[in-house]
């Protein structure tokens, strides 16, 4: 029979090998830390190639609120812009990336099926470093079959969301980018 003082510490060995050091907290993952970068309010310009006049380019004021979508894990983007005296378009598109921020799917809500692109380059995003993601697939443009180049520049309070599109056998081209800054 084990004695009192003995039965305490084999009573205290067994109640710590059943006791776990707490874990350390993961960090988020580079993807969900884009997205909290995000989500909110934005103000700034859109400014585009002309379709009629590809030398000329027009600005327009712009805004932009981003949510999580509501059809899976991703963001909603609700475009307005004023496009001319008394005309306000506004457009919503889903954006979705994996965790390993490899690959996305954008589009417009009202696609059949949003456009999957690769994420070709990244640079940034970690310690609170500003994060550049370009991103290349195949879609259309002007209704033409093309490649599409996204590049997402995201830091603390600004956003510039640059499109290129390349046509068979030329290099890519400017075609619009958004130049954003929190608005709340």
């Amino acid at each position: 029979m084990l004695s009192r003082p003995l039965l305490f510490v084999a009573a205290l060995v067994a109640a710590a090998s059943c006791v776990r050091a707490p874990a350390r907290l993961a960090q988020p993952a580079q993807r969900d830390q884009l997205y909290s970068q995000l989500i909110g309010s934005w103000q700034g310009t859109l400014e585009y190639k002309d379709y009629q006049d590809s030398t000329r380019r027009v600005t327009l004021p712009t805004r932009l609120k981003v949510l999580p979508a509501p059809d899976r894990d991703g963001l909603e983007l609700q475009f307005t812009y004023d496009d001319g005296p008394g005309t306000t378009v506004q457009s919503t598109s889903h954006w979705h990336f994996d965790r390993a921020l490899e690959d996305a799917e954008w589009g417009s809500a009202r696609d059949s099926a949003l456009q999957a692109f690769t994420v070709t380059a990244r640079e940034g995003g970690q310690r609170g470093t500003p994060i550049r993601l370009v991103l290349e697939g195949q879609g259309a443009d002007d209704d033409r079959p093309a490649r599409i180049r996204e590049t997402l520049e995201v830091s603390a309070g600004a956003v510039r969301l640059t499109k290129e599109t390349q046509f068979e056998g030329a290099s890519f081209a400017f075609r619009h980018a958004y130049t954003l800054r929190r608005a709340e």
